[in-house]
């Protein structure tokens, strides 16, 4: 099997995994909200409305496009083949990653590669490939419909008892037996109708329904074949619904790109691209006549001159141009940044932040319907300082209470001492953290 192959066995077995479980036909528990898993499948309502490049659907780097299991599709088909936790975050050092992640993405890989191996191999004995429109794909999942019918022609003429079938790239079933008949209505008169065309109330509209994938004289000319089958126990989606389970919200969101670090909002998922260019493009005076300035463009007209290497471009002309601009940096953020994280950053609150190797990057609402800034990290610094914000606002706290727990349990001259101690404290720890 090629690694595209498996791509997109995985992609339709994903897929169906997190179909079955929203819809409770899912004989496995994944240990996560339907409300995340539902995230996963969702579509970028405005797909088309930017420009973005032809590669970006087949690289690990940048910010997932929507549905967001197609890129977990391809980041666990590339980490099965690799044998490797694959991750983007380790190209910005210095930010803060808890230092247990590492051990994560170890024992994530080891779970991927063992089962992703056993799941391929389940795939490798597969004979035939048949695709099954609804309802009955639906009906032979649900285990009511036994017989499926094709022209005995092409590969359906080689199909025999003890073969494989995949259907729809998800369900497995093994062939019991093959009776050739010599139109598809003596089939459905010999056979049950109800075994293969479940729902369906006579012969006559029975071969109604064949008439539409094959014609007469493609039936006549073959004859027609009751294919009778029994799906096998051990399906290919159990494997991957064991993957997703034992990696849980950390293991996904690791493996869709995003970091961990002090603050990270833990089940939150990435906001689509579109919302990201949109809040981005927004009019920065909406109000204001003739004025068509960007936010996305007036955020780089305060960054611009910070960069020694010109890395925003020189913002000058009409509104027109820093605007085009504008969106040419944010495009290359988007699809370049190899940290992503949903994280709790002083004063903002809850954001959705990416950066590229370099440190430039940009922060929006968690939603992306709100652009915060454009930034850069030099060495890590700033997200460091991020991150001990939060820190020395937990430690202050923790520090004035002790020292008043111990006030209220002393008396006389130990209260002023103790007064004396909790200042001389807070001063230190300014000290060492004087950017805070």
């Amino acid at each position: 099997m090629s690694a595209v192959d498996i791509r997109n066995r995985i992609e339709e077995l994903l897929k169906f995994t997190l179909h079955s479980f929203l819809n409770e036909t899912l004989q496995f528990d994944l240990h996560m909200s339907k409300d995340f898993c539902s995230h996963l499948l969702k579509h970028d309502p405005s797909p088309d409305l930017f420009n973005f490049s032809a590669q970006s659907d087949d690289s690990l780097k940048g910010v997932p496009p929507y549905p967001l299991y197609k890129r977990l599709a391809f980041a666990l088909q590339h980490t099965i083949m690799s044998g490797t936790f694959y991750r983007t975050y380790n190209q910005m050092p210095m930010l803060g990653v808890e230092c247990s992640l590492s051990h994560k993405e170890q024992a994530w890989g080891l779970l991927i590669s063992r089962k992703g191996s056993d799941l391929i191999d389940v795939l490798k004995t597969v004979d035939f490939e048949l695709h099954v429109r609804e309802p009955f794909f639906s009906q032979l999942a649900d285990g009511v419909k036994r017989i499926e019918g094709r022209c005995a022609a092409g590969k359906c003429s080689s199909i025999g008892s003890g073969n494989l079938i995949l259907f729809n790239e998800c369900l497995l079933f093994k062939v019991q037996d093959v009776r050739w008949h010599a139109s598809f209505s003596d089939m459905l008169e010999a056979e049950s109708l109800a075994e293969v065309l479940p729902g369906v109330k006579s012969i006559k509209e029975g071969v109604q329904i064949y008439r539409k994938f094959y014609s007469e004289e493609e039936e006549y000319s073959s004859g027609v074949l009751a294919i009778c089958i029994s799906r096998v126990a051990l399906q290919p989606y159990f494997y991957l619904a064991s993957i997703l389970s034992e990696l849980s919200y950390s293991g996904i969101r690791g493996i869709l790109g995003l970091t961990n670090t002090k603050g990270t909002t833990e089940h939150a998922l990435p906001p689509p691209r579109s919302a990201l260019l949109s809040s981005f493009t927004m009019p920065y005076n909406k109000n204001v006549k003739g004025s068509t300035l960007t936010h996305g463009a007036r955020a780089l007209a305060k960054h611009a001159h910070r960069s020694n290497n010109k890395f925003w471009g020189i913002l000058d002309g009409s509104d027109s141009n820093k605007n085009k601009l504008a969106l040419d940096v944010i495009v290359n953020l988007v699809e370049e940044c190899c940290w992503l994280n949903l994280h709790v950053v002083p004063p903002h609150g809850d954001v959705f932040e990416i950066r590229i190797s370099h440190g430039y990057g940009a922060r929006w609402s968690k939603d992306g319907s709100k652009l915060a800034s454009l930034s850069v990290v030099t060495n890590g610094l700033a997200l460091h300082r991020d991150n001990m914000r939060m820190s020395t606002q937990n430690s202050t706290l923790t520090m004035k209470q002790a020292v008043n727990d111990g006030c209220s349990r002393i008396g006389g001259n130990y209260c002023l001492l103790a007064a004396k101690c909790k200042a001389i404290t807070l001063v230190l720890f300014k000290l060492k953290y004087p950017t805070l």
